[in-house]
C-alpha cells in the first residue's frame, strides 16, 4: 500500500462564528493539561482547539449530525459558556488558581462568549424545529394525554445504555462509562433550573422551587444530591471533582445537559421548558430504578446507590408535582395558546434523552470491543490507496471523534488508545491499526518519547 501524506492548513476557510469559538479556545485554560484526567480546577477543561479548527460551522447541525466531531466541539464549547454564567469554586479553595477564576469569568472571555454564544445555539439546536412538529389542535386534554403515552413508553422501555452495560466484556468499565455521563450533571445538579425561579409567575413557580430545595438538600449539604452523587463515585474509587472526566463525556449526554440551558437560558421559551422538565422529572424515577437493578448485579453491595435510590423515590413525588401542578396548571392558566409549546418541550426532551442512552451505549460497544475493531482497521488499511493525515501523540491530552469512520495507524513508538476513563487503555504499537467509527470519543496518549500516528479520516476529500 502506498501511503500519501497531506498536510490540512489549521485556519482554512473558517467562518466568523468559527474564529470567534477559536480565540475562545485557544485561551490557556482550555488548551490541555498532561494527564488523562482534569485535575480539580473547574476552570480548565479540555477544548482540543487544533481539532476544533476543522470544524464546518457554515452548516448548522442536522438530526444526523448528532454523533460527529462537528457536535462534540459544539457542544463542549456551549456547556463551556452556560458554566460561566454559574459559580464554580473548588473545594480545596482558590489558592494558587486565583489566576484561572479571573480569566474564566474575566472580560475578555465574557466578551467573547456574549459574542459567541446565540450563533452558537442556534448552530447546535436549530435542527430541534426540523424534528419536532406539533400540530393539529392543542387543548389541554391532548397535553394530558400525550404526556402520559410518551412516559408510559419511557417506563415500559429499556435503556439501551444500561442494556449495553450488562452484555459488555467489561461489565464494571462499561458501568463507570455511564457514571461519568451522569457525572456532567450530577456534580451540579439544579443549576439550568436555578434561572427559572427569578420572577413572579404565580404558584406554579413555587412548585418549581420545591424541586430545586429537594434537589439542594433543604439546605443541608450532607444530604444535597450532589453530595450523594460524588458518594456513588467514590464507592468506584472515582474521582469527585467538578469535570475530572471532562475528556470522556459524549455529545448526547452534553447536549442533554446544554439543552436544559439553552431553554432557561431563553425566558421566551420558559413553556417549552416547563414541558421539558416535567418530561425529565416523570422519566428519572422508573429509569433509577432500573439503573439499581443493573448495578447490583454488576457490584453487588460494594457500590453506594443511595443516590439511586433517592431520585427512584424523590422523582415519584417531582412528577407528580411537575404535572401537575406545572405543565397542566400553566396550561389551564394561560389557555391553548401556550400549549404547543408544553409539548414541544415534551417531545424535544424525550428526543434528546434517547440521543443520551443511544449514544452512551454506542461508546460502550465500541470500548469493549477493540480486539474486533483492530481486525477491522487492519482490513481497512491494506484496502486501496487510502491518504492520511499525520498527527503526533504529545502532550497535552486530549479526546475527539470524527464525523465518518477513520483508521488510525501507529506509524512511529508505542501510545495507549484510551476510550474509557477508567479500565486499561488499549496499547498500540508500530503497524498496530484499529477502526474508530464515526462519533467515538477516543484520545491517543504517547508512552514512548517518539511518537507519530497515521490518521485515514474519511470525512476528508
Amino acid at each position: 500500500m502506498t501511503m500519501q501524506h497531506v498536510s490540512v492548513p489549521a485556519d482554512a476557510g473558517i467562518d466568523s462564528l468559527s474564529m470567534r469559538a477559536l480565540s475562545f479556545a485557544r485561551n490557556p485554560l482550555f488548551t490541555g493539561d498532561v494527564p488523562v484526567l482534569h485535575g480539580p480546577n473547574p476552570y480548565r477543561r479540555m477544548l482540543v482547539p487544533d481539532a476544533l479548527a476543522e470544524v464546518d460551522f457554515t452548516r448548522p447541525l442536522g438530526a444526523g449530525d448528532w454523533p460527529t466531531h462537528r457536535s462534540l466541539a459544539a457542544h463542549r464549547l456551549l456547556g463551556t459558556f452556560y458554566e460561566a454564567e454559574t459559580v464554580l469554586l473548588p473545594e480545596q479553595g482558590l489558592t494558587g488558581l486565583r489566576g484561572d477564576f479571573d480569566a474564566f469569568y474575566g472580560e475578555e472571555l465574557r466578551r467573547l462568549r456574549e459574542g459567541t454564544l446565540s450563533d452558537l445555539e442556534r448552530f447546535a439546536f436549530g435542527c430541534l424545529s426540523d424534528e419536532v412538529d406539533v400540530s393539529g389542535t392543542c387543548t389541554t386534554d391532548v397535553l394530558e394525554a400525550y404526556f402520559q403515552h410518551v412516559t408510559t413508553e419511557s417506563e415500559q422501555g429499556e435503556s439501551p445504555a444500561l442494556n449495553a452495560i450488562a452484555a459488555a466484556r467489561r461489565p464494571e468499565v462499561a458501568a463507570d462509562t455511564y457514571l461519568v455521563q451522569l457525572a456532567l450533571d450530577g456534580l451540579t445538579e439544579a443549576s439550568a433550573m436555578s434561572r427559572n425561579l427569578a420572577g413572579a409567575y404565580g404558584p406554579e413557580q413555587s412548585a418549581l422551587f420545591k424541586i430545586f430545595i429537594d434537589e439542594f438538600g433543604y439546605g443541608v449539604y450532607e444530604t444535597k444530591h450532589t453530595t450523594i452523587f460524588a458518594k456513588m463515585l467514590r464507592s468506584r474509587a472515582m474521582a469527585t471533582h467538578v469535570h475530572a472526566y471532562w475528556n470522556f463525556y459524549l455529545s448526547g449526554p452534553l447536549a442533554t445537559n446544554n439543552y436544559y440551558y439553552y431553554l432557561s437560558r431563553d425566558h421566551a421559551k420558559f413553556f417549552r421548558y416547563a414541558g421539558a422538565v416535567t418530561y425529565a422529572e416523570a422519566v428519572f424515577a422508573p429509569a433509577f430504578v432500573k439503573m439499581i437493578k443493573t448495578y447490583r448485579e454488576i457490584f453487588g453491595d460494594d457500590v453506594d446507590l443511595h443516590y439511586c435510590d433517592e431520585h427512584a423515590h424523590i422523582d415519584e413525588h417531582h412528577g407528580r408535582i411537575t404535572r401537575d401542578q406545572v405543565l397542566l396548571a400553566l396550561a389551564e392558566r394561560h389557555g391553548p395558546g401556550v400549549v404547543p409549546e408544553l409539548m414541544r418541550g415534551i417531545a424535544e426532551a424525550r428526543l434528546i434523552g434517547g440521543w443520551f442512552e443511544e449514544d452512551t451505549a454506542a461508546q460502550i460497544r465500541w470500548a469493549d470491543d477493540i480486539p474486533h475493531h483492530r481486525e477491522l482497521g487492519a482490513a481497512a488499511e491494506h484496502a486501496g490507496e487510502p491518504q492520511y493525515v499525520v498527527r503526533t501523540a504529545e502532550s497535552p491530552f486530549g479526546t475527539r471523534s470524527h464525523d465518518r469512520e477513520a483508521v488510525l495507524v501507529l506509524e512511529r513508538g508505542e501510545a495507549d488508545l484510551v476510550t474509557s476513563a477508567t479500565g486499561e487503555p488499549e496499547r498500540l504499537v508500530r503497524g498496530d491499526a484499529v477502526l474508530i467509527p464515526a462519533g467515538r470519543v477516543y484520545g491517543v496518549s504517547a508512552v514512548s518519547p517518539e511518537c507519530r500516528y497515521l490518521l485515514h479520516d474519511t470525512a476528508r476529500p
